[in-house]
This record gives structure tokens, C-alpha cells and sequence, in this order.
């Protein structure tokens, strides 16, 4: 039986008109005619996403597609230094603080800021998947499995690494955000750019349709933040197409996953890491 699709408009600016980007698992990645945001189109069906978000398997695929995905501790030391870095100012301070890591996964990041945070603080995480939220509560992290809508207490700074191409509306996830922010509370950001390539050859990885949904440049995070009540504090921008990375992609291509051979330091592909906070 066919999966259930939707056919939307664009989820940044409302525009119809769109062309194909990419195409990848039996699905479009479409680019919006007006604002260049990319996004699947159809898409899974809003009973579908919510099955894979929650089980980690996806159904709509014409092959069962797995998103659990795996721990990986080399994260931990790498978002320390993230934040670090970003966060010098926090850090210096013997205060407790609150961070609550949205789509925390394996618990990577928590484990990261509870290595940086004063003693005192709280930091939890809320992962929707029972699989990964399971896994990190047996490491001893505090993470919610439930959706970030559940939550109701209030915390003084939030972070979503790497999730925005997960949600399928990033306008109502924001809301949820600044709902569970104290006053001036932070959010950090962390996500590709796709949207300012000039061509899908440019992503150095899979693009992973349809688990990830929508691709946004960085005028769109910017425009997003800023319309939910936020003020950008700092943006950093990294490179992912290190030699590393290419190396990678040689395993991959020999194992047929769609990917692009590029040459390192070549693309114009970028982690934005954005700091944002609210003006109110």
C-alpha cells in the first residue's frame, strides 16, 4: 500500500511554486521558487512522521529506514569546546545555571555541558525516540521522553543540535521553545545551510530523506529566530567537508549510499552555530 503524503506549501514564506532540488529514498527535496527554502515535498503524512519520531523506524520508505542511528562519544569533547567557546562568559561564573537539550539523542551534548556547567545546575534533555531516551537515562542523564510540548517548567537556556531538519513546522517548535524559557532566556541553534548552495552536490553527506524534511539557509534561521522574539547574540560558521569527512564518503560510495565525492575544502557548507536570545 502506498504511504500517506501531503503535499505543502512552502513551510518558510507560504509560496507554491517550487522546483526539484534533490531527490533521495523515493522522495523530492523541492526549493521554493520565492525564498530558496528546500523542503520534502510531498511528504510523509503528519501520522507518519510522528510513528518514526517516536519508534526511530520509518515505514514510507520503499525499504525499512532506520533513524537510531548510534552514540557518539567523540561528540562530547567536540560540543565542550562548542561551547566552551560560544558560552565563555556562562562559564565563568560559579552560578548554577538551567539548559534543557532539545532531540538530546544519546545524551552527548548533556554530557558536554555538565561537564562545563557550575555545580548546582541542571541539565536534562527531552528525545521524543524511546530507543535513544532509554539509552541515555541508563548512562544516568536526565532526559524527558516526551515531546518538548510536554514540557512545563522553565529553564534559563535551551539548544537543539542538529534536529531542525527533523521538524516539520520550526514556527510552532519555537513557540514551544519560548514557552519554557525564562525572561532573556538563551537558545542555541545548530544546523546546516543547504539552502544557500548552489547545488545539493555541494552537501557532504546524505541528505537522509525523508527523516530529514526541511533545509534551511542561514537567512531563514535568522528570519525564524527573529520572528519568534529572539535577538542574535553570535553565529559561528564551520566547515564539514574536511578530509575526514571525504574519507567517509569514499566508504559510503563504495557501499552505494548516495553521496558526493568532493574534494575537501571545497564546499560551501557550513555548521551554523547560532547563539540567539530572547529581547524579552
Amino acid at each position: 500500500m502506498a504511504p500517506s503524503l501531503d503535499y505543502i506549501k512552502c513551510p518558510y514564506c507560504s509560496a507554491d511554486s517550487s522546483s526539484i532540488w534533490a531527490s533521495e529514498n523515493g522522495f523530492n527535496a523541492v526549493k521554493c521558487s520565492f525564498c530558496g527554502f528546500i523542503y520534502v515535498n510531498p511528504r510523509p503524512s503528519q501520522a507518519l512522521i510522528d510513528s518514526a519520531v517516536t519508534t526511530g523506524i520509518h515505514t514510507e520508505t520503499t525499504f525499512e529506514k532506520s533513524a537510531f542511528a548510534r552514540r557518539v562519544p567523540a561528540k562530547i569533547s567536540f560540543y565542550r569546546r562548542v561551547f566552551s567557546k560560544l558560552y565563555s562568559d556562562l562559564w565563568s561564573s560559579a552560578k548554577p545555571i538551567s539548559w534543557i537539550d532539545i532531540g538530546s539523542g544519546y545524551g552527548e551534548v548533556i554530557e558536554a555541558l555538565s561537564s562545563l556547567a557550575p555545580t548546582g545546575s541542571c541539565i536534562e534533555g527531552v528525545e521524543p525516540m524511546q530507543y535513544k531516551a532509554n539509552y541515555a537515562i541508563s548512562k544516568g542523564l536526565k532526559v524527558h521522553n516526551t515531546y518538548l510540548s510536554s514540557i512545563t517548567r522553565k529553564y534559563q537556556f535551551a539548544s537543539s543540535v542538529h534536529v531542525f531538519s527533523h521538524i516539520p513546522n520550526f514556527r510552532s517548535f519555537l513557540q514551544d521553545v519560548v514557552s519554557i524559557l525564562e525572561s532573556k532566556g538563551e537558545f542555541y541553534l545548530e544546523t546546516g545551510n543547504a539552502a544557500d548552495l548552489l547545488s545539493n552536490k555541494e552537501v557532504p553527506t546524505e541528505l537522509d530523506l525523508p527523516d530529514h524534511l526541511t533545509f534551511a539557509g542561514k537567512k531563514h534561521l535568522i528570519g525564524f529566530l527573529e520572528e519568534a522574539g529572539f535577538e542574535i547574540v553570535d553565529i559561528h560558521e564551520v566547515r564539514r567537508d574536511d578530509l575526514l569527512n571525504f574519507l567517509k564518503n569514499i566508504v559510503k560510495k563504495f557501499l552505494r549510499r548516495k553521496v558526493s565525492l568532493r574534494l575537501p575544502y571545497t564546499s560551501n557548507h557550513r555548521a551554523l552555530q547560532i547563539r540567539a536570545r530572547l529581547l524579552k
